[in-house]
């Protein structure tokens, strides 16, 4: 088997499934695979980065134009960019939708002939890939947003499973996510494989450079900047941290945002006196330098298919503050958790997958502080931790032997 073709409903360039996307392409491409993609993209943009992707093997569905006059649909209700909401699309532009989708994935399949078509979210977009080619191989790697829509946006629920129920094997993240996909879309347990998320080696690694113990602090934050991300209690919790512990720290957001959720997150952070800034969104290659030149890696989220930014920040030598996010501790396995290098941090109560309640923030920001102000300490006792068992645990969630467990499940029969 030698041809993959690839599909993303969204933009492959911009969030954690287009992430996972380039890096699969990326060990494909190792192993000798012809690939092609589609995806969805915004039709004023001329050129997407697809590593070893040629032009001829890129079959883009483009919005904002006359076919689709609306933004590019998102998984998640805020995306790093101008987008549309599955709750929102009426009948005539689900119809609009579909119908440029199919003629698209038509074309592809005629003129790529893939052997294997491996589609990410158990969403709407699979469920059609599915129906439209009965005869090939299809495989479904589930990020965890598909589930969360499926509660949120009930009426497309019989579309969605319709054709979901029918795929060959579905990639979970998390032992926690295969029983909410056998429970939720009544998919055979024995179809679902969880085979997790990896890090690339290459972008990813620790600094050479010894930092001394006195200089100062830096956190880092990496992802989209929004409510349900948590950053907004995250600068809070750092301008308490800040006025506890003096002003030897200092918080970095990388990423982009949308709407007023991020313009609320711009005004706090405009109106502090802390050191916090915002460089906007980095290349993965970018992001690997900052990690390698910062301390603690914050991830305050409130819902996450996989926290794959964990491990990059573990792999790149970062001490790590997170949110005890359903299926991470499993995934991430006892040498990592019960080393002193991640502090989990107690959800609040939730109410509709990812909307914290409000009475449960005021303590959720002072245990967020309490978190960072723990591996802060650690830090500053030593900039480095030595632990070889826990060095090993994290280099073998590299995207490398992720690619190994999804090959084995390439083949019919299996």
């Amino acid at each position: 088997m030698k041809r993959i073709l690839h599909i993303l409903s969204q933009r492959p360039e911009k969030t954690g499934s287009g992430i996972y996307l380039q890096s699969v392409l990326k060990e494909a491409n190792k192993k000798g695979y012809k690939q092609a993609v589609i995806s969805g993209i915004p039709a004023e943009i001329e050129k997407v980065d697809l590593g070893n992707i040629n032009k001829e093997n890129f079959y883009p569905v483009k919005f904002n134009n006359d076919e689709l006059s609306f933004p590019v649909v998102g998984m998640s209700d805020v995306m790093p960019y101008p987008s549309t909401r599955y709750k929102d699309l009426t009948d005539n532009m689900l119809e609009k939708y579909k119908n440029n989708f199919s003629k698209v994935i038509k074309k592809a399949v005629k003129e790529f002939r893939p052997d294997i078509i491996i589609t990410h979210h158990l969403w709407i977009l699979t469920s059609l890939v599915r129906k439209l080619n009965p005869d090939i191989r299809i495989i479904a790697i589930s990020h965890g947003t598909g589930l969360r829509q499926l509660k949120k946006v009930s009426k497309f629920k019989n579309q969605v499973l319709e054709g979901c129920q029918g795929l060959d094997m579905v990639f979970a993240l998390n032992k926690y996510q295969k029983k909410q996909i056998n429970r939720l879309y009544n998919i055979d347990e024995n179809k679902i494989i969880v085979i997790g998320a990896g890090y690339d080696k290459e972008i990813f690694y620790e600094s050479e450079k010894i930092k001394k113990n006195n200089e100062e602090i830096t956190i880092v934050y990496a992802g989209k900047l929004s409510y349900a991300k948590g950053v907004k209690f995250l600068v809070k919790a750092f301008e308490r941290l800040n006025s506890k512990i003096g002003e030897n720290i200092r918080l970095k957001l990388l990423g982009e945002g949308n709407g007023r959720e991020f313009e609320e997150i711009k005004r706090l952070v405009n109106m502090s006196e802390s050191k916090i800034e915002m460089p906007g969104s980095v290349p993965q290659q970018k992001l690997g330098e900052i990690f390698r030149k910062s301390d603690i890696f914050c991830l305050p989220s409130f819902y996450e298919g996989l926290a794959l930014v964990v491990i990059e920040a573990l792999a790149s030598g970062l001490r790590v503050v997170t949110t005890d996010l359903p299926g991470l501790k499993n995934w991430l396995g006892n040498k990592i958790n019960q080393s002193e290098v991640i502090e989990y941090i107690e959800l609040p109560t939730l109410e509709n997958a990812d909307i914290p309640q409000k009475e449960d923030l005021t303590g959720f920001e002072k245990r967020l502080m309490m978190g960072l102000e723990k591996q802060i300490d650690k830090s500053q006792k030593n900039r480095f931790f030595e632990n070889e068992k826990l060095k090993s645990a994290v280099r073998k969630l590299s995207w490398e032997g992720v690619f190994a467990r999804m090959e084995k499940y390439f083949q019919k029969g299996i």
